[in-house]
């Protein structure tokens, strides 16, 4: 009896020993919410658009089939979204077909690039009203200006709650008068804004790193502003790039950051992968999709492209050109025997950055003008002195400035304005100089005349001269020997 008992003791604690340990494989019960949380982030990036958005049809075909096998994909734009392209330019909202399009891609956020302000803030704003996502930027303050303050930063977050802190920056590499710097645009567009160095603005949202998030700047500095920066700020993570165009086909740690920039116009998304185990960052590597590779399309996305492309405008032919034209010096002697054709000016000047394109041999369309010269800036004619021109030559960077009516001949480094047929310009004489606007604003130069308006874009010159003109040839046309 003693026995059975005994027996029947032992058979019912292995069943109950039996009955816990089915709960695990070890014997002990793990609650759930105990249970360590994985996830993957992707970060795509796309910068200096410029107003391109023919490749917008491929890009979203991969954004969405990358969320399709994934919950936290956030798509980023690190600036210049304008300026380039007429489609986009010259549309009768200025800047919205890009827009239009980001909202169809639904864009997560953008950083105020220099070339946001090529509009004028009036248009910034009513561009950014109409955008589904957020601009930001840390070093602006726009609080005696039309434009609307930018935030500095936006959190993002993922499905799990791991935060994304991203502070957006944008360069400011031109100098106005002695001691304020501006972006590079038209002084004129950013009127009573103010623009902290970016330097020491970043410092201060450093203490916004945390042990539990991802600290990302979003910089529309260049890349190589973005190293210094990385260099002096160890709290961040991750570098998202715009501005030099860089092709950082191998993004690569500095310090602790990760840099990465995506070229330009397009022809590359950037893809940052992110892993996140019990809110911690486990790893972070990032690579560029060459769009050229992809073959699929977005057909809704193709269509509202091909619409805004469809443009008889843009597409009038004006000309024929009988060669290619790449050199600078000599289109931009062709921009500036326009300049001096249309307002009557003894010589005229364009600045290098103004020169955005090239022409190719063949039928010169409307829209090849815009791609050239997209800027919309106008003509103003001074009347100045030799000294004067001498000062605004100087003012400019060696080889910057090209020229019509005149040449210009470096000798021991110091320039020497000439006639065409080689003779010293007279010293006593006062000439009439067309400048773009821009040249007028931003460079600084000897001139005691004010300067008037001649209310026409540069752009409309050239238009109206390749029309007058029918046909043209200005290989090897250079007015600059250094």
């Amino acid at each position: 009896m003693f026995k059975q008992v005994k027996y029947s003791l032992v058979l019912i604690l292995l069943l109950v020993l039996g009955a816990c340990s089915s709960d695990s494989d070890n014997g002990f019960h793990v609650d759930p919410e105990e249970e360590i949380k994985s996830e993957k982030v992707f970060l795509l990036h796309l910068n200096d658009l410029h107003a391109n958005i023919n490749n917008f049809p491929a890009i979203a075909a991969y954004v969405n089939s990358l969320r399709e096998e994934n919950d936290n994909v956030f798509l980023l734009s690190a600036g210049d979204l304008f300026s380039g392209d007429p489609v986009v330019d010259q549309f009768e909202k200025p800047g919205y077909p890009m827009i239009h399009l980001m909202n169809e891609l639904q864009f997560d956020l953008a950083v105020l690039g220099n070339h946001e302000f090529d509009y004028g803030q009036k248009v910034l704003n009513e561009r950014m009203a109409d955008a589904n996502f957020p601009f930001i930027c840390a070093n602006i303050d726009a609080s005696n200006a039309v434009l609307n303050q930018p935030d500095a930063y936006k959190k993002l977050n993922t499905k799990g709650g791991f935060e994304l802190f991203v502070l957006g920056v944008v360069e400011t590499g031109t100098k106005i008068n002695d001691d304020r710097y501006i972006p590079s645009t038209h002084p004129d567009k950013v009127e009573g804004i103010n623009f902290p160095y970016y330097k020491y603005t970043i410092g201060d949202f450093t203490k916004y790193k945390s042990d539990d998030n991802l600290f990302v700047l979003l910089s529309h500095l260049g890349q190589g502003s973005d190293v210094k920066m990385a260099d002096q700020y160890s709290e961040l993570d991750l570098i998202i790039g715009g501005h030099s165009h860089s092709v950082i086909d191998k993004p690569y740690v500095q310090n602790n950051a990760l840099i990465c920039q995506a070229g330009s116009k397009g022809r590359y998304i950037g893809q940052i992968e992110i892993d996140i185990e019990d809110g911690k960052v486990l790893s972070k590597k990032a690579k560029l999709v060459a769009v050229s590779d992809l073959s699929q399309v977005d057909a809704g996305i193709e269509s509202i492209v091909n619409d805004y492309n469809n443009n008889p405008v843009l597409e009038r032919v004006i000309a024929y050109n009988e060669t290619d034209l790449y050199d600078k010096d000599e289109l931009g002697a062709l921009m500036c025997d326009a300049i001096n054709w249309k307002v009557n000016t003894n010589m005229s000047f364009q600045n290098s950055g103004g020169i955005r394109s090239s022409l190719s041999k063949g039928d010169i369309k409307v829209k090849d003008v815009y791609h050239l010269d997209p800027f919309n800036n106008e003509v103003v004619v001074f009347e100045m002195s030799y000294a004067e021109i001498i000062s605004l030559v100087k003012s400019s960077g060696s080889g910057d400035l090209k020229v019509s009516g005149i040449n210009i001949r470096y000798t021991n480094n110091k320039p020497v304005l000439e006639d065409y047929d080689g003779n010293k310009l007279d010293q006593q004489k006062t000439y009439k100089v067309g400048l773009s606007s821009y040249i007028a604003s931003a460079y600084k130069f000897d001139h005691a005349n004010a300067g008037k308006n001649a209310n026409i874009t540069t752009a409309t010159c050239l238009i109206e001269f390749l029309e007058f003109k029918q046909r043209i040839n200005y290989e090897g046309v250079r007015h600059v020997f250094q």
